[in-house]
């Protein structure tokens, strides 16, 4: 174990400590916080969820193919993942809370103007705006409500990824049940009010989030000797790495851009079955990580990481046998589900015990740019397999990502493994 990981084991609470904000931190006030930070994070998957629904309905008005629609969400994740890095600087000079509610704004105001698209292009630069808008959600988020729970990390990470799994959950529902009274494109005026309204709340917060006392308004050169340390940090890159080999299990890659197009294609059913399958798959998104997070707190770190890991790659391989709606296809993507998108949780729960908590701002900057830029790469890949060799091809490729991952949990060391 490294000097920094060992720090972390025993983190000093009076060096880097987090101040009070300008009013009494309380109960109440934390689990304001926590409110609005976790309705937020449902909105964003809210929002690049139901695109899973409505990109099959614009390729035929706009004239694009899977490959572009591998296109779109590998430059939304590219805006969205490329700019979490910068974070662990940005919040020493601007307030979390102001991050989240500019970013909010923006996102809301994006998701508008996807609306109003006219050709493919239109699309490209408002869904990479998009992007840009959420960028601050997973690094920053995930950073205000470990400093308003400093003993209940695990926990709190896993509420963060519930809200943003439920939002994923219910997208494709709301999309397929707006869509039966509206166009697509009143779809996405409607579900960019609320994420603006959620923006402006964020200035509401501003006397409730602290900043870190000794890295308030820091010298950039202190900002990167930061970012140096968590390099250094084994256990920090190797989790962010494990994050990184994944195809699928982010939120808004391979699996929201190609679950609808894959039924719809293999199965032959219609959107509105298609959606109620990818519901299927969110619900075990939603649930899974909270049992498999109990298990996680309660047995060895690495085989619990190692076992979804695992588990990912015979789950999806298990999807390309199936020839129609069964029960066992409804078992296969709550199981799939649940395998896939713990590794989020997992692995933020690791990065969080692995440095002291004046370092989070920076540890997630650098774990969700990491761990998540692997993602528009793996969404190109995806969309250019399927147009040349299909899906079962596709599939085929990313169920093998999986397995790095597992190679890389057995090189993380932890002082205690129960």
């Amino acid at each position: 174990m490294d000097n920094a990981t060992a720090s972390a084991a025993n983190p000093v609470t009076t060096v880097g400590a987090e101040s009070p904000p300008q009013g009494e931190r309380t109960p109440d006030r934390n689990r304001t916080v926590m409110g609005i930070v976790g309705f937020s994070h449902l909105l964003n998957h809210l929002q690049s969820g139901m695109v899973s629904v409505l990109y099959p309905i614009m390729m035929a008005e706009l004239g694009f193919t899977y490959l572009g629609i591998g296109l779109l969400q590998t430059l939304y994740q590219v805006a969205a993942q490329g700019c979490e890095v910068l974070y662990g600087i940005l919040s020493r000079h601007v307030q979390r809370s102001v991050l989240l509610g500019v970013g909010n704004v923006v996102l809301g105001f994006c998701v508008f103007t996807t609306g109003l698209a006219q050709n493919f292009f239109h699309l490209v630069a408002s869904r990479a705006f998009a992007g840009l808008g959420s960028s601050a959600q997973h690094p920053v988020g995930s950073s205000i409500l470990v400093s308003c729970y400093p003993n209940a990390r695990g926990r709190i990470l896993t509420y963060h990824n519930t809200a943003g799994n439920l939002g994923s959950l219910v997208a494709p529902a709301i999309a397929g049940g707006l869509l039966y009274f509206f166009g697509w494109r009143t779809v996405f005026f409607i579900v960019a009010v609320p994420s603006m309204v959620m923006g402006l709340s964020y200035f509401f917060l501003r006397d409730m989030v602290a900043r870190p006392a000794d890295r308030a308004r820091a010298p950039i050169k202190g900002a990167f000797q930061d970012y140096v340390t968590c390099l250094k940090n084994r256990n920090v890159m190797l989790i962010s790495l494990i994050q990184m080999a994944g195809a699928a299990g982010r939120g808004t890659g391979v699996n929201v851009a190609f679950l609808v197009p894959f039924f719809m294609a293999t199965l032959g059913v219609k959107v509105g079955t298609a959606s109620i399958l990818v519901m299927v798959y969110q619900l075990g998104g939603l649930l899974g990580p909270v049992a498999i997070g109990w298990l996680y707190d309660r047995t060895s770190r690495k085989a619990v990481t190692q076992a979804t890991l695992f588990f990912s790659t015979l789950t999806t391989l298990w999807l390309l046998t199936h020839h129609g709606v069964t029960v066992w296809l409804l078992l296969n993507l709550v199981l799939f589900g649940a395998v896939v998108n713990s590794r989020g949780s997992l692995t933020q729960a690791m990065v969080s015990e692995a440095v002291p908590i004046h370092l989070t701002d920076v540890a997630f900057s650098l774990y969700f740019f990491i761990g998540f830029i692997s993602g528009p790469i793996w969404t190109a890949i995806t969309g250019w397999l399927i147009d040349a060799h299909g899906f079962a091809t596709a599939f085929s490729v990313i169920s093998v990502s999986y397995l790095a991952g597992m190679v890389l949990a057995a090189f993380t060391k932890w002082r205690r493994e129960v």
